[in-house]
This record gives C-alpha cells, sequence and structure tokens, in this order.
C-alpha cells in the first residue's frame, strides 16, 4: 500500500516536472518506511506551505482592495494625529533650543563668578601684603622708638 502511495506521487512528480527530466529505471524496494514517512512529512508540510501561501494571497487581495474603499473619517483621523505629533516635534524642539540657551547662559555665568573669585583672591593676597608691610612698618617704629 506504501509503495503503491509512493508509486502515485513519484509519477505525479515526474509528469508536473520539466519535460526534459526522464526515468528509465528506478528500483522502488530499496526504499524502507522511514523513506516513505519522511516523504510523506514532506508531501504534508508541501501542501500545508501552499495553502498558507494562497491564504496569504487572499489577504492581500482583499487588503489592496479593502484600500480604495477606506473609511474616510479613519484617513482624517490619522492625518491630525500625524499633524499633531509634527506640532508636538516642533515644541520639543523649541524646548531644547531654550534648554541649550540656558545652558550658554549658566557658562557665562559660571566665568564670571571664576572672574570674581581670581579678583577677589589677587585683592586678599594685596590686603595681606598691605597687613603685612604695615606690621612691618609698626615693628620698626616700636624698635626705632625703644632705641
Amino acid at each position: 500500500m506504501k509503495k503503491s502511495i509512493f508509486i502515485l506521487i513519484m509519477s505525479l512528480m515526474i509528469t508536473s516536472s520539466v519535460s526534459a527530466l526522464t526515468l528509465t529505471t528506478c528500483d522502488y524496494t530499496a526504499f524502507t518506511d522511514s523513506d516513505y514517512s519522511i516523504m510523506q512529512s514532506n508531501l504534508e508540510q508541501s501542501q500545508s506551505l501552499l495553502t498558507s501561501s494562497q491564504n496569504l494571497l487572499t489577504i492581500s487581495t482583499l487588503m489592496i482592495s479593502d484600500a480604495s474603499t477606506a473609511n474616510a473619517d479613519y484617513i482624517n483621523a490619522m492625518l491630525r494625529l500625524s499633524d499633531d505629533i509634527g506640532e508636538m516635534a516642533d515644541r520639543i524642539g523649541e524646548m531644547a533650543d531654550r534648554i541649550v540657551a540656558t545652558e550658554v547662559l549658566i557658562g557665562e555665568m559660571a566665568d564670571r563668578i571664576l572672574e570674581t573669585q581670581q579678583l577677589q583672591s589677587a585683592n586678599l593676597a594685596l590686603t595681606e601684603a598691605n597687613l603685612l608691610k604695615a606690621q612691618e612698618n609698626f615693628k620698626a617704629l616700636l624698635v626705632e622708638l625703644a632705641n
């Protein structure tokens, strides 16, 4: 029974294949039950693949035909949503520009603070030098008065 089904399948495959293909002899006794089950599994998978392909073709045909009759309200809603997303992106861009401008101002303020600290440090050093000179002068005056 299995071998006769196999012979039938093989003859169908041969007759449906390229006409240049010819079989002169074939020893069907060399096929085992595992060979038959593998071929049966391949046949089932091929049939399943063919069915899936036909279903996909039907779905894509329906999608194409439905696209021409799409709901105008749905299309308008999608376009409005797209416009809203575009406006939101513009606002985000403006906010990013403001953030960058604020960072630049912060950088300028930091530079001014650093300059102020450098001036204060220089003034402190000058004040310390003046105090030291005043102390030296006072010491020299005391030494002069003590003599």
